[in-house]
């Protein structure tokens, strides 16, 4: 024999309507004879209630990854809260990585890859090209501070070449 509606709501210290919804919504559940045994509905309250949690709250307090989908129970209500919340979850991640695209700060892998393949192809064709272009001009050269020199200038265009093609590319 539990106690009534009226007494779980007035010790649980919420509306009697809060505990009539929760019973209709099956995270708590009654005894046979119409009363409710407190220890066990505080129980199923705390186990299928994310009231007032974020999915990750709820994760950590029962010790699970978001990621990871917990063992199924037979609980249809249960289920049904797990998967909202992996729902919930999900459309938070999509939100943000949308947000991100919007403002700029992500690119789509595609784009990244095309930039990157025209990026090493400038450094590829101007490293190739730098021995026959200086080549000839460092053996006319017996000065080692003069084929620093013209070895650093040829360096230093081709970073300003590859800096303007990512200015270019907007990035």
């Amino acid at each position: 024999m539990g106690i009534s509606l009226r007494a779980y709501a007035k010790a649980r210290g919420c509306s009697l309507t809060a505990v009539q919804k929760a019973i209709a919504t099956k995270r708590i559940t009654k005894l046979p004879d119409g009363t409710i045994d407190a220890e066990r509905a505080n129980r199923e309250w705390a186990k299928n209630t994310f009231a007032g949690q974020t999915v990750r709250e709820a994760a950590a307090t029962e010790r699970l990854p978001i990621h990871e989908s917990p063992a199924p129970t037979g609980d249809p209500v249960t289920a049904y809260l797990r998967a909202r919340a992996v729902k919930e979850s999900f459309q938070a991640r999509t939100a943000e990585l949308d947000y991100k695209e919007r403002a700029g700060k992500l690119i789509d892998a595609a784009r990244a890859s095309e930039y990157a393949a025209t990026f090493s192809a400038i450094v590829k064709d101007g490293l190739m090209a730098m021995p026959d272009r200086l080549a000839p001009m460092l053996a006319a050269v017996d000065d080692e501070k003069t084929i620093h020199r013209m070895l650093g200038a040829e360096i230093t265009a081709l970073l300003r070449k590859v800096s303007k093609s990512v200015a270019d590319a907007g990035l």
